[in-house]
């Protein structure tokens, strides 16, 4: 089977034009209704809209200034943070370094804006290839040690938290540790509602915000929008195979902003798989669920709520599931404040559960299409589930693979199509293509055997990503 990159590059580019495809905007709603519809032309049958609802949460008004100068600083409304009255609120400061317990018991923060530097986890290949079961890297590229910053982690937002439970007024999150200029980072995207307004403000920014609340320079800070619970929706089509046994193939259409990496490219690879099994001559045995999910921005709830809504019913059908995203150029930050491709893929991790068969399967189709900076990453290297929009399908029971990277720009509007690693879009859809034509035999216990979780298992803990308010304010 031969798959093609323009093709795969003129879907991204059409789920790109929608917009930003945050859960339950127009935007995203049409993403839905559009995907709906390429499902249906391609060929899939049982094609339908699953509801799954979600905080709609969408700022209008972020302003932070400082000094009776009023002079304005560029700041991004962390997601999912409260409102301030219209009018906004005019508060002295208090910077609090990096949030500390100690910092926090020296301070009065009661009304007052809290003031923190936020720091960033680390994405390390020296962990990664530590837990990997396999690795291909042809050319020795893949680093012993740190890759660079996790920045969609930050270990101390607890002093968001802090400065909520000690009444202050609103945050603001000092991105010094930022590989970029800007302040436009859509992180935490938990999907949890939170009461202390908050924005995030870039590196470029930070010294001089932190030098004026340290100063007692007066602050005022505005931010408004809207929020509302709404219905956003999973997209599933279905191809029947000559028995009730099904492979499940899935990909989140949500995004921070117009993305193009996240997760168009995954899309494209979802889209060109369905158009190849549909329109194949060699009918396969098992039928496959094509599933594109809602909500990875809220939470990763889109596969949730498909594994409790089908629970009992297809999800005991599906011996198999395989997600994808991020297909993605290697990116650091360079001059000016901007990114700087590196000329490299992006290290990927392909989280697979210790399932002999699929490992073995998955080893030698990755040399094959020679997919290179591959880690075959234990599922659970990272906690209770794997740090993957289909985790969920791990976490059921059920034998799983997911392909996925990290790099610097997922959650920033630079993830543009350049981005996307065009040359890997055919290969990493031909070695899936392969993967489920030689899984598509294998009885179902010998896929299943290995995996950590059973299918009768009660619900896994949530992982530290995705911790609900109530356990901070706890704790």
């Amino acid at each position: 089977m031969t798959f093609s990159a323009a093709s795969m590059l003129d879907e991204i580019g059409r789920i790109v034009s929608f917009g930003i495809r945050r859960p339950g905007y127009d935007e995203g709603l049409k993403t839905e209704q559009h995907l709906l519809d390429r499902f249906s032309e391609i060929g899939l049958g049982d094609t339908r809209l699953e509801p799954v609802p979600v905080n709609y949460w969408r700022p209008s008004t972020t302003r932070l200034t400082v000094s009776d100068a009023a002079v304005d600083i560029p700041c991004f409304a962390v997601p999912y943070t409260g409102w301030t009255p219209d009018a906004g609120v005019s508060a002295k400061a208090v910077y609090v370094e990096d949030g500390s317990d100690e910092a926090f018991e020296a301070a009065d923060v009661s009304g007052k804006l809290v003031v923190a530097d936020m720091q960033f986890g680390e994405l390390n290949a020296a962990h990664l290839k530590g837990g990997s079961r396999f690795i291909h890297d042809p050319g020795g590229t893949i680093p012993d040690g740190p890759l660079h910053c996790a920045n969609w982690l930050i270990p101390n937002f607890r002093a968001y938290y802090e400065a909520w439970k000690r009444g202050a007024s609103g945050f603001v999150g000092l991105l010094g540790e930022m590989p970029i200029d800007g302040c436009e980072l859509y992180v935490p995207y938990d999907g949890f509602l939170k009461k202390t307004p908050a924005a995030w403000v870039g590196r470029e920014h930070a010294a001089a915000v932190r030098s004026a609340a340290t100063g007692g320079e007066p602050f005022r800070f505005n931010s408004t929008g809207e929020g509302r619970t709404v219905d956003s929706h999973n997209v599933v089509g279905i191809l029947p195979g000559r028995t009730d046994e099904y492979i499940l193939l899935t990909c989140h259409h949500d995004a921070p902003f117009a993305s193009a990496v996240e997760d168009g490219s995954g899309l494209s690879v979802l889209l060109a798989l369905a158009k190849a099994f549909a329109q194949s001559g060699e009918p396969l045995e098992r039928g496959l669920v094509f599933l594109a999910s809602s909500g990875h921005f809220h939470g990763g709830i889109g596969c949730r709520e498909f594994v409790a809504k089908h629970k009992g019913g297809l999800l005991e059908k599906i011996v198999a599931a395989i997600g994808v995203e991020h297909i993605a150029e290697e990116a650091q930050g360079g001059e000016g404040g901007q990114y700087v491709k590196t000329g490299q893929a992006e290290t990927r991790a392909l989280f697979v559960d210790n399932t002999p068969e699929l490992l073995r399967v998955l080893e030698e189709e990755v040399q094959r299409v020679d997919l290179s900076r591959t880690l075959a990453v234990d599922a659970y290297l990272f906690g209770s589930e794997p740090p993957c929009d289909s985790a969920p399908f791990f976490t059921a029971g059920i034998p799983s693979v997911c392909h996925i990277s990290g790099p610097l720009y997922l959650f920033d509007p630079q993830d543009t199509i350049e981005m996307v690693r065009q040359e890997d879009l055919p290969k990493v859809a031909e070695l899936f293509y392969r993967v489920i034509r030689r899984i598509d035999r294998v009885p179902a216990d010998a896929l299943a055997n290995g995996t950590t979780r059973q299918r009768n298992d009660p619900p896994a803990d949530p992982p530290p990503w995705f911790l609900p308010p109530e356990f901070f304010l706890a704790n």
